[in-house]
């Protein structure tokens, strides 16, 4: 095998670290590695992301066979009410405006949090990049990530964003006595101990509405136009690729890979 082949081995036995409903890994990896691979074909211009093997291994796990497992991940990556393949697009457009949008909305229902987060210098894209270009299923006990995925293929990306102002809602207690590498390596432990039904019935508590998230993505794309956004730091998923930093590397994705 070449090191591209090495590099998305790698990144897939990570998977299914979090879905190892594959008694035998070698087996499960290979079907990851057809499906990815197919879709690669399929969508040549977004090609194969990190990321993307995470939602494809939950597929394989819940579906039948491989096919129907392709056809679903083609179905979340294009249709609109989805999108995920914005997420994955080389300038990665659409996982800026769901970050910034998800930061309003930190700012709109966790304003004590949001401040905190200022004070300490911690950056959004440390925490939810892992979150919600997944949607949940790299680092989340799998009982939530069913719970999410049930919804979000109705619903849509409120309950994305829901669920996880319901997971730092439920930290922010603990997150606003932690300064900067506190807070970091809190989330790192605490993303794989929340429970899925206490979170979940929490979320719907949260007084989100669509117009909050219709009204944020406006104000990013016309920021966009003025060319007044930021950009994704894109070192975070190169970080966990090299393994260089202890506290950062953890929360995040490698880099593109070819494959």
């Amino acid at each position: 095998k070449d090191e591209d082949e090495d590099e998305d081995d790698d990144d897939n036995s990570d998977a299914f670290e979090q879905v190892a409903k594959f008694a035998v890994q070698s087996t499960g990896q290979a079907a990851l590695r057809r499906l990815l691979r197919a879709y690669s074909t399929y969508d040549p211009q977004v090609g194969y992301c990190q990321g993307m093997n995470f939602i494809a291994a939950l597929f394989l796990m819940v579906m039948d066979d491989e096919e129907t497992a392709f056809w679903m991940f083609v179905s979340v990556m294009n249709e609109d009410v989805y999108n995920l393949r914005e997420l994955f697009v080389r300038d990665m457009a659409g996982t800026q405006e769901v970050l910034y949008v998800a930061e309003r909305l930190i700012e709109q229902f966790l304003p004590r949090l949001f401040e905190h987060f200022q004070l300490q210098n911690v950056q959004m894209s440390m925490i939810l990049t892992p979150w919600l270009m997944t949607i949940y299923t790299r680092n989340f006990p799998f009982e939530l990530v069913l719970r999410v995925w049930d919804s979000f293929l109705v619903e849509g990306w409120k309950v994305v964003y829901r669920t996880m102002l319901a997971l730092l809602e439920h930290a922010q207690p603990a997150l606003l006595q932690l300064e900067f590498e506190e807070i970091i390596m809190y989330l790192r432990e605490f993303t794989s101990t929340v429970g899925g039904p206490n979170i979940m019935m929490a979320s719907l508590k949260i007084s989100l509405r669509r117009k909050h998230i219709l009204k944020y993505v406006a104000e990013w794309k016309g920021l966009s136009e003025k060319g007044e956004t930021r950009k994704v730091d894109t070192g975070v998923f190169n970080r966990l690729n090299t393994r260089g930093s202890e506290v950062v590397s953890s929360m995040g994705f490698g880099s593109f890979v070819d494959t």
